[in-house]
């Protein structure tokens, strides 16, 4: 078995929960997500199922939309929730034009630091686990980007917004600057993930229906073939002693049509068969992950 699964996640268990379940139900050991969600958050989870574990990295690359809602005036040590409320301040509560304004400032390619209670690794360790301990460590501001912010529903002190970005994006982080830039503090209340590259929450499974479907052995039914899921990379389709140089990894000359560095591609041959990703490099398409 082997493609890839949209799954909504639920609230309350981890990313790494809901693969560990799938594993179960598909009897399949190769699983893996393409990017956490927190325990709170719901939506949009994909999953890369035997094979298609290879090109996690590709999907997970892709855009992501978010619907946040956030508190203002309350911070947490975590910026969410489930965090411990650091602190409360009186406000006056802002308009919608300068909610507006504030949220624009925010769109753009800029530095993000990830929040001390993440999964980012500080010397091999999880940083949530050196901040439990009260150990916690500045992290690296990481580059991301806003593409777009969308003011859903305000009425104060909660404030409901889309998110759509790049890979990377701390939601929680995001509510905790936007309260620093209005001078009331935030935290996030809620997150769900509405689009992860293509995938979209309406087309997502709930892991009983899921459940269902292996009970019934319909599971194959739903399972998105791997070429599918990358259906928005160009193909290019060689000749024989081309695809025998993919195969064995080896870089074949550039057509003219594929141009622009690093540019990703699906390689395939005359019959039609899925053999590779690759990259344009220089003058050459330079196999990546190779399939066949």
């Amino acid at each position: 078995m082997e493609g890839i699964l949209n799954v909504h996640k639920p609230s309350g268990i981890t990313s790494h929960d809901v693969v560990q379940r799938v594993r179960r139900m598909l009897g399949e050991r190769r699983v893996g997500h393409t990017g956490t969600l927190d325990p709170a958050a719901t939506g949009v989870l994909v999953l890369c199922i035997g094979k298609a574990t290879r090109i996690a990295q590709y999907l997970e690359a892709g855009e992501k939309e978010y619907q946040a809602v956030m508190r203002l005036g309350v911070t947490t040590d975590t910026f969410d929730a489930d965090g411990r409320v650091v602190e409360t301040r009186g406000y006056a509560p802002p308009d919608r034009s300068s909610l507006l304004q504030a949220l624009k400032g925010f769109v753009g390619s800029a530095l993000q630091t990830p929040p001390a209670y993440s999964a980012v690794k500080v010397g091999g360790v999880p940083s949530y686990k050196l901040a439990r301990q009260g150990k916690a460590l500045p992290l690296t501001p990481r580059q991301v980007t806003i593409r777009g912010i969308e003011l859903v529903a305000y009425n104060d002190p909660l404030l409901t917004v889309t998110v759509t970005c790049s890979k990377g994006v701390y939601i929680r982080t995001l509510c905790s600057d936007l309260g620093k830039q209005l001078g009331m503090g935030a935290h996030l209340l809620k997150l769900v993930r509405t689009r992860s590259g293509g995938f979209l929450i309406s087309d997502a499974l709930t892991l009983d229906q899921l459940d269902g479907l292996c009970r019934e052995g319909g599971a194959e039914a739903v399972i998105i073939p791997m070429e599918r899921a990358l259906s928005d990379v160009p193909a290019l389709t060689v000749s024989d002693d081309d695809a025998d140089r993919i195969t064995h990894g080896n870089g074949i000359s550039r057509p003219v049509a594929f141009s622009g560095e690093g540019v990703l591609v699906r390689v395939h041959d005359q019959p039609g068969r899925f053999l590779a990703l690759a990259r344009v490099r220089g003058g050459e398409i330079r196999p990546e992950t190779v399939f066949a």
